[in-house]
């Protein structure tokens, strides 16, 4: 299928790690695979244009846009005319493919900051350095929240038990946690070590992935990822599930965890021709993995398909310590581009950047500006994590401008759970495309400001060097929350903010 672009037409998805590319127009060149899906994020086989029109496959699609034109590769899409904006055609394709249940995550991932244990910690995950980073949370002034213990708390890929060597008590340690006022939630993945008795037990009940080999003998298929090798569970088999379910058990029972960040996932870690129990793809394994995170409250995802409307935790995939090349300059796009995609409930990633290379306790490339605009762009999104600790990356005069920025996010947290209880109903975005509230009016090309809702707006800097930068006021009266002066919109200003603030205009 051939869509050409209607006159001053845009589009906008099917991938978040794109949104800083959104939308596209006559001038883009870009191949985009959604089959399978080899993004890294959340992926929704939709496309939605400014002009009310959306595209939809159930199955997914891969798309070439070029020349003003959508030409459809792979895939079976249909163009749907859902009306004359990109509201409508968000709220018509919602309606139709992926409407909400009416659920949403706890509200502490929204309330408060979250705190992941990885770029201090990073492998070494003990219990006694997690509970010093969580005293030096609050011990530092900030308020405590959910506290995600990350990978190789356990014995081995596929083990599920904490390891003894290095965490002797857990259950003492949770119990200190959730005193001190934290949830906590432990890092997983569906990869077992295919030498443990985990591994024997998955293959005999057969919830393994399985290949074929040169000798025409079926066997479980080993899958190279980050972390080496492992063998991966089949989520066509619906016994896979409840075993797992059964395996963590003991962790929520014996320890009181309260829930899990699910890893990896992706679609690319399977293949097309892959041997299961049903027929499946690999962006069906992809969605069946994030299902699975429907049975625990407290849940966080990177990579997702085809699961907009539910109350999962979507966190941009890892960042950059820069600004401008999968850094700074994605946060707010791709933020966007999720919501549009009918993932309300997301999370940019951790502040400063997941890329451990960058801001290690070794690292030797730190920019404290950086990081401060980061924490500011971070604050007003629908939730932000902390992982690299601001107390030992900061200076004293920093570290304070970081808790102001916090304490800025609770004047607004409010509204901002107000707005995620109607996403779960409704699964509007939480923040919103220029386009999407003020239609027509030449703001569809705008991705680096933003609308909680339908009455705060927010532009974050995100240049280096710059106390100051232009923001589009829509039409209507505004008042401009660093210096309390009221504006009339409908014009383009130019705003300072210091590193401890952030433009927001508040509508009057």
């Amino acid at each position: 299928m051939t869509v050409k672009m209607l006159d001053k037409e845009v589009w906008y998805g099917p991938w978040a790690h794109l949104g800083h590319a959104m939308p596209f127009d006559i001038n883009t060149d870009i191949s985009i695979n959604c089959l399978p899906s080899n993004s890294g994020n959340q992926v929704q086989p939709l496309m939605l244009s400014n002009k009310g029109r959306y595209i939809w496959d159930d199955e997914g699609f891969n798309v070439e846009i070029k020349n003003g034109e959508l030409n459809f590769t792979r895939g079976e899409p249909t163009l749907y005319e859902a009306g004359n904006t990109l509201k409508e055609a968000f709220l018509v394709a919602t309606k139709a493919h992926f409407p909400a249940n009416g659920k949403m995550p706890p509200e502490e991932f929204i309330h408060v900051p979250q705190y992941n244990t990885w770029i201090e910690l990073t492998y070494n995950q003990t219990q006694e350095a997690v509970l010093k980073y969580a005293h030096d949370i609050i011990d530092n002034g900030f308020p405590p929240g959910i506290i995600m213990i990350d990978d190789n708390w356990s014995e081995y890929y596929g083990g599920w038990r904490f390891n003894k060597a290095v965490f002797p008590d857990p259950k003492k340690m949770t119990d200190e946690l959730h005193a001190m006022g934290f949830k906590v939630m432990l890092w997983i993945c569906p990869f077992i070590g295919a030498d443990r008795a985990e591994y024997r037990e998955a293959r005999g009940l057969g919830l393994l992935v399985h290949e074929r080999n040169k000798r025409g003998i079926v066997k479980p298929k080993l899958v190279e990822w980050w972390n080496g090798f492992s063998v991966v569970l089949d989520f066509s088999n619906p016994a896979t599930e409840p075993w797992l379910k059964e395996k963590l058990q003991p962790l929520i029972d014996d320890y009181g965890i309260d829930g899990f960040k699910l890893d990896a996932g992706d679609p690319m870690f399977y293949e097309e021709d892959d041997i299961t129990f049903a027929p499946t793809t690999p962006n069906k394994q992809c969605e069946a993995w994030a299902r699975f995170g429907l049975n625990y409250k407290y849940n966080e995802y990177r990579a997702c398909y085809k699961c907009a409307g539910l109350p999962l935790v979507q966190r941009l995939c890892d960042k950059n310590h820069r600004w401008e090349g999968n850094g700074l300059d994605t946060l707010v796009p791709n933020s966007l581009a999720q919501g549009i995609l009918g993932y309300a409930f997301t999370c940019p990633d951790m502040i400063g950047g997941g890329d451990i290379c960058d801001l290690s306790n070794d690292s030797i490339s730190f920019d404290a500006e950086l990081f401060m605009r980061n924490i500011a762009a971070a604050c007003l999104l629908p939730m932000m994590q902390f992982s690299a600790a601001p107390w030992r990356v900061l200076s004293k005069e920093y570290l304070q401008y970081c808790k102001d920025l916090v304490a800025l996010r609770a004047e607004y947290a409010d509204y901002i759970v107000e707005l995620s209880r109607e996403a779960a109903v409704t699964c509007e975005p939480v923040i919103r495309y220029m386009e999407y509230m003020y239609p027509g009016q030449g703001y569809e090309k705008i991705i680096d400001q933003f609308v909680i809702g339908d009455k705060i707006l927010v532009a974050p800097i995100i240049k280096k060097g710059t106390m100051e930068r232009d923001v589009i006021l829509p039409e209507g009266t505004w008042r401009n929350e660093i210096t309390g002066e009221t504006l009339e919109g409908g014009v383009t200003v130019k705003v300072t903010a210091d590193l401890n603030q952030v433009p927001v205009f508040v509508k009057c």
